[in-house]
């Protein structure tokens, strides 16, 4: 019943879809002409070698250059609602990116299970894939397993980012946007051309601003207020007639002053000294707090006392191309450094509590060695080599000013003796955790395809991984410059424990003798040493000239860790224990179709996989402040993905994509419970819920795109363009703990984009609205910091995405 309301759905969102765009269909039959309109071909490297779409056995959706320009599309997350079965959001503490229901929660000891990969170069940090889009030739979004070409941990799907290359031409383009809605303005300058006959440059700078969308009550400013630039040169030189290099290097920055953060779904304490009260009559009634605490609803207002992000990112990229007889060699060297200062007001309320200061730094040195047959033979194969080493080092700190309000709650909690001032001891104190992890990774591959008849190819592919991880954590109370604590406060760090579960290096076990073999103690140490060998197995049939059908069978592998974020040992023995968790397996199959219709004016694709996961890495928040980092037993995801273009015109054209997600937690009883709510299932006595057989967060049953695009040529050479887009979504849980009151409902949204152009002379200005139907959509969730656990009154938070915007663009190409 839940599937056929779900295709009654998407039949009506269709329906509703063709009904807007039907007055733009009968206006380009008068631009119909007797030449047949044919599509053009799409070209991508999803095999590591140029290829037309209609010849690859992979899901992928492709977004190209141009249209990531004329749409805006700044960032990663904007890819969201252009591509179904990818979500990307952003939590208080980390980065969420997920393919097919899949993705790494809040921790940045995870690896990513989205690969993401610019110009060949593995970007494996979360709060990486915030960076802003910029000059790209296009964009390809793999899904499902990506084990061999894309071997870094791309369990869930691969993102694989290709830049715009320096041209044998000179050519320039100047792009300004500026947005009316949100005072958002970006430029950007584009120069390329050759320098003589075998040295070509691409230069290429943007910068962009933001003033807000989100209303700060408690600063009175607009939040977030972003501002970011990257400069890119990319130069290319030709050796010999043989041989080519190309060096590209980037820099990027993008700060960020306040959250996209609201307060929501309060309730009242049903117990306790405050019972009866919420928990922002509590802060502002009971605390003297800012008023401001008191707006709890989803309006594009909120209450904090300031967050910020500042991100720098760094790359260089040297690639060697030679053309040997019947094969190109490819040499890759990269060396990417990441870097930011983060301070997030995570108690996520104007109050006074408490900060979360957070900062990453890492270093990525990486080398892929490539050699490529041709494809003229029947058998024909990619064979290499990769290595990598990094250095990863993470540092965050629960601080506690004088003036917090845990100070005299603490004082007043009628659960410690009258007059100890226990509070006190927190005034001005700090609980940094520091954690360092160095990793090597050496990896060989190969892909063989054999033609074994004419129609009929069999490919083989392997790759062997060995990776070798040493990692360490500390935690220690100190005071909040960082300085020891005095002999006076030293029982705080069991206080710490007592009232926030954090097993510190510092414990004293004197307030209660149980907190160590209780809470565990740091530093903790580890190593991880592992290999792993992932098969893929596809046979694709050439039906015919315009249909391909394959199947496929992939494993993938994702790589264990160090848990950055555990404050205690959580549910293991040791703290040793916690602090290191598994690789995740996966093993898909998958039976697709690329179909030409209509003598190649149409396309459709498809792709059914059923991909079992076992191992699933995951983050449980443990009540108070820190996340748990474990492996939920299985979970196994089904689905369909479709999608299709039809050059209905030569002036009109279609395109659509449907993606059908069916995700179950096979075995996961050490999942996240949400405040209030009883632990179940075999773990229940370890505080923890039971979600066999239930989905994952971010996980829509059914997604959706259509677009519209007709452009129509007017008197005096010039040109009117208009493309329409509709993205739809079934509803999804937004909070990792499948919390029912933070379930984002179904929704729509529609982009228009109209757009006025001289060709000739090489000048365009368009008028663009986002989200037309100013949609509130909830991108992430949980549960409101000590809200629950020490206030004992529930209050959710939530990411929201922005409203309706309006903007200007104006290009001109030179």
């Amino acid at each position: 019943m839940k599937f056929r309301k779900s295709v009654l759905t998407v039949c009506i969102k269709a329906a509703m879809a063709s009904a807007i765009i039907a007055p733009s269909i009968l206006l380009a039959q008068e631009d119909t002409n007797d030449d047949s309109p044919v599509l053009e071909e799409v070209i991508v490297t999803a095999q590591q070698r140029e290829q037309s779409l209609a010849d690859v056995p992979i899901s992928v959706a492709v977004i190209d250059g141009e249209l990531l320009k004329e749409q805006a599309i700044e960032k990663m997350a904007d890819l969201q609602f252009s591509v179904p079965n990818f979500t990307m959001a952003e939590s208080g503490i980390g980065t969420n990116v997920f393919i097919r229901g899949i993705g790494s929660g809040n921790n940045q000891g995870f690896e990513q299970s989205v690969g993401v990969y610019v110009d060949g170069i593995h970007r494996g940090r979360a709060q990486q894939a915030r960076a802003p889009f910029f000059d790209l030739q296009r964009v390809e979004v793999l899904r499902g397993p990506q084990s061999i070409l894309f071997g870094k941990n791309s369990i869930a799907g691969a993102l694989n980012m290709t830049t715009a290359r320096p041209t044998n031409e000179f050519e320039g383009e100047l792009i300004l946007n500026h947005g009316f809605t949100f005072g958002d303005t970006e430029a950007s300058l584009v120069l390329s051309g050759p320098v003589n006959d075998r040295f070509r440059y691409r230069i290429a700078g943007r910068y962009h601003e933001l003033d807000g969308y989100v209303e700060n009550l408690t600063l009175n400013r607009e939040e977030p207020q972003q501002s970011d630039y990257t400069l890119r040169t990319t130069f290319e030189f030709d050796f010999t007639d043989t041989m080519m290099g190309t060096l590209k290097i980037e820099s990027s920055k993008f700060n960020v002053i306040g959250r996209n953060i609201e307060t929501i779904g309060e309730q009242p304490a049903a117990g306790g000294p405050f019972e009866g009260f919420t928990y922002s009559e509590i802060l502002a009634g009971v605390f003297g707090q800012d008023l401001s605490v008191l707006n709890n609803t989803l309006d594009g207002k909120r209450h904090a006392n300031g967050d910020f992000s500042n991100n720098d990112q760094f790359e260089a990229v040297l690639i060697l191309d030679w053309d040997l007889d019947n094969h190109s060699l490819r040499s890759t060297t990269g060396i990417s450094n990441f870097e930011f200062d983060d301070n997030c007001d995570c108690d996520f309320t104007g109050a006074n509590i408490f900060t979360l200061p957070l900062s990453e730094k890492f270093d990525q040195v990486s080398q892929e060695i490539r050699l490529t047959s041709n494809l003229d033979g029947p058998l024909n194969y990619i064979i290499g080599a990769y290595y990598q080493d990094s250095d990863h080092r993470f540092r965050d700190q629960l601080s506690v000013p004088g003036s917090s309000i845990l100070v005299p709650l603490l004082n007043s909690n009628p659960a410690f003796p009258p007059g100890a001032n226990i509070g006190d001891l927190f005034a001005n104190t700090a609980a940094p955790r520091e954690a360092l992890v160095n990793s090597s990774v050496a990896s060989v591959f190969g892909q063989v395809d054999w033609d074994f008849n004419d129609s009929m190819t069999l490919q083989l592919g392997g790759r062997l991984t060995h990776e070798t991880k040493n990692g360490t954590k500390n935690l220690t109370i100190t005071q909040i410059d960082g300085s020891p604590l005095s002999p006076q406060q030293a029982i705080a760090a069991d206080f710490y424990g007592l009232v926030f579960d954090i097993g510190s290096s510092n414990l004293l076990n004197v307030v209660d003798p149980t907190l160590s073999s209780r809470l565990g103690t740091h530093p903790v140490a580890g190593r991880i040493s592992d290999t792993a060998f992932t098969p893929d197995i596809k046979l694709y049939w050439d039906v015919s000239d315009d249909t391909m059908l394959y199947v496929s069978a992939v494993q993938g592998n994702k790589s264990g860790g160090f848990d950055f974020r555990g404050n205690n040992k959580g549910a293991s023995a040791t703290s040793e224990e916690a602090f290191e968790f598994a690789s995740e397996r996966a093993t898909s199959f998958e039976f697709g179709g690329k179909m030409s219709l209509l003598d190649g004016a149409a396309e459709l694709n498809f792709a059914a996989y059923y991909t079992k996961y076992k191992d699933l890495q995951v983050s449980i928040f443990d009540g108070t402040l820190g996340f748990n980092v474990g492996n939920a037993a299985k979970a196994d995801v089904k689905g369909l993905e479709l999608d299709g273009r039809w050059q209905a015109t030569n002036n009109l054209t279609l395109t659509g994509s449907l993606a059908f997600t069916d995700f179950e937690f096979i075995d996961y009883t050490n999942g996240r419970c949400n405040f209030g709510q009883a632990p179940n299932g075999p773990q229940a006595d370890d505080g923890f819920c039971d979600y066999s057989g239930q989905t994952n967060q971010l996980a829509s049953d059914y997604q959706g795109t259509f677009s519209a695009h007709h452009n129509k040529e007017l008197s005096g050479g010039m040109e009117l363009d208009t493309t329409l887009n509709v993205f739809f979504t079934d509803k999804y849980h937004a909070s990792a703990s499948l919390d029912p009151a933070l379930i984002q409902p179904a929704y729509q949204t529609l982009n228009l984009r109209v757009g006025l152009s001289n060709p000739t002379n090489g000048w365009s200005v368009a008028i663009l609205g986002e989200n037309l139907t100013d949609e509130d959509i909830i991108l992430f969730g949980g549960d409101a910091p000590l809200s629950g656990s020490t206030f004992g009154a529930i209050s959710k938070y939530v990411f929201v995405n922005q409203g309706r915007r309006v903007a200007v663009q104006f290009t001109k190409q030179f």
